[in-house]
């Protein structure tokens, strides 16, 4: 047995790897030992021919919070009961990892009891998710598996949030859209991705994403997108508008043809899609077939502060954030909840904040990876009474935007007295809050 331990000298978690049984492959467990102990956990790892015994007792010996398997061939599955229960009775998780594993073999498994499956193309940050939230319920003296039925915790949500449900996703050649993309495959949706880049958009094309190249800021192209949903699936379960573009500069700086092009892009394209998909909501709540379906907006930080020199994109996402309140009571006829998401992320439109920190996705809190699972989360059955809401995602926290609120109010004088009107601002104005300070680029909320 060799022990690796985090080049920092923290220990994160303490975990278990191997391959179990004639399984002799080892370079993938080796690879996850080394990619494990780089993010601060201390692996201890048990090479080939393992058993579930040999590795339980490891785990006890190691006093380990995880023991990992590596696989790359079905030899796990006559070992993988015999695993899960010497484990859990020694409190440790078990994890299973391997190119060979499938979406389908995701659920089979967590429905045998191990507590995280990764396949081909699970990346780090997901990983190393996985483990922190499996070594922190250990630490904090949870059992293994988890909530046992009939407690009063919340279920486990089912692995594939977005089981089958058919995703159109615009402005997904890069950024956060692809994020956004990467994130509702994963969680098992099928996919219609739109840019107007046909070039980039291609890269992304494949058996669960089919590709659509059109500009929803015209009723052709915010059509197009809807009917590759109905051609290609049959249906339509959600939308995610994402399509941005900026053209920056203060207020005297920039031209007539800025401010079209950009409230064009932002406002009229939200609009045209919104309408394009809910068309198609409205008809099928007519012929008894009412959508769980659901719309998620782009706004920003810019729409709901502003933010210093970009007047014409903070006027654009404040549009689109009252856009979505009325769309959210308009739509809520036919089954359709509506939310805005005020995404914080490193993407074109946000060069000014540099380059990652980090090269691991995991440890840059500005990569877009980090703000796709809450948009997924949005359009998933748990957030089926969610609507109206502008939700501020990314940087490392997440939160509900409260919006604009009346203050308490004072009586309009008949007289129209100028002395009075003084007195009446000069009252509302000292008991007022503070407005919230502008945004710039030195400040952690920017526009994205």
């Amino acid at each position: 047995m060799t022990s690796t331990r985090s080049p920092e000298g923290g220990v994160r978690g303490r975990v278990i790897v191997g391959t179990l049984g004639l399984d002799q492959h080892e370079v993938g467990a080796l690879a996850v030992t080394r990619m494990l102990a780089r993010h601060g956990f201390e692996v201890a790892y048990l090479g080939r021919f393992n058993t579930p015994a040999g590795l339980a007792g490891a785990a006890v010996q190691e006093d380990a919070d995880v023991v990992g398997v590596s696989v790359h061939s079905w030899e796990y599955d006559a070992y993988v009961d015999e695993l899960v229960t010497r484990c859990h009775e020694a409190g440790t998780a078990v994890v299973l990892g391997g190119s060979v594993l499938t979406e389908a073999d995701r659920i089979a498994l967590s429905g045998r009891g191990v507590d995280a499956v990764f396949g081909a193309y699970a990346s780090d940050a997901e990983i190393v998710g996985a483990f922190d939230e499996l070594v922190a319920r250990r630490r904090a003296g949870a059992s293994f598996p988890g909530p046992s039925e009939g407690s009063d915790a919340a279920p486990r949500p089912d692995p594939l949030l977005l089981r089958d449900r058919v995703v159109a996703i615009t402005g997904a050649a890069r950024g956060l859209g692809r994020a956004y993309v990467t994130e509702a495959v994963r969680l098992g949706a099928r996919v219609v991705a739109n840019d107007i880049d046909a070039d980039e958009l291609a890269g992304i094309a494949g058996d669960r994403v089919s590709t659509v190249a059109a500009d929803v800021s015209t009723p052709k192209g915010a059509d197009a997108v809807v009917a590759a949903a109905l051609e290609s699936a049959g249906r339509l379960d959600a939308v995610v508008s994402n399509a941005g573009a900026l053209r920056s500069g203060s207020i005297l700086r920039v031209g007539a043809e800025d401010v079209d092009f950009v409230l064009g892009v932002h406002v009229r394209g939200t609009f045209l899609l919104a309408q394009a998909a809910g068309r198609h909501w409205r008809a099928e709540a007519g012929e008894d077939r009412t959508p769980e379906a659901a719309l998620v907006t782009t706004t920003s930080s810019a729409g709901l502060y502003g933010f210093r020199g970009e007047a014409v994109y903070s006027a654009a996402k404040a549009a689109v954030a009252a856009f979505s309140i009325v769309a959210a009571d308009e739509f809520a006829r036919f089954g359709v909840t509506v939310n805005g998401v005020a995404p914080v992320a490193r993407t074109r439109l946000t060069e000014w904040m540099g380059p990652p920190a980090a090269t691991d996705p995991a440890g840059d809190p500005l990569d877009p990876s980090h703000v796709a699972p809450f948009v997924c989360w949005l359009l998933g059955p748990a957030a089926r009474q969610v609507t109206g809401r502008v939700f501020e995602i990314g940087d490392g926290s997440v939160s509900i935007a409260a919006g604009w609120r009346p203050g308490e109010p004072e009586t309009l004088p008949a007289d129209h007295d100028p002395a009075r009107v003084d007195a009446i601002m000069r009252r509302l104005v000292a008991r007022a809050e503070p407005p919230h300070p502008i945004l710039t680029p030195t400040l952690p909320a920017p526009p994205a």
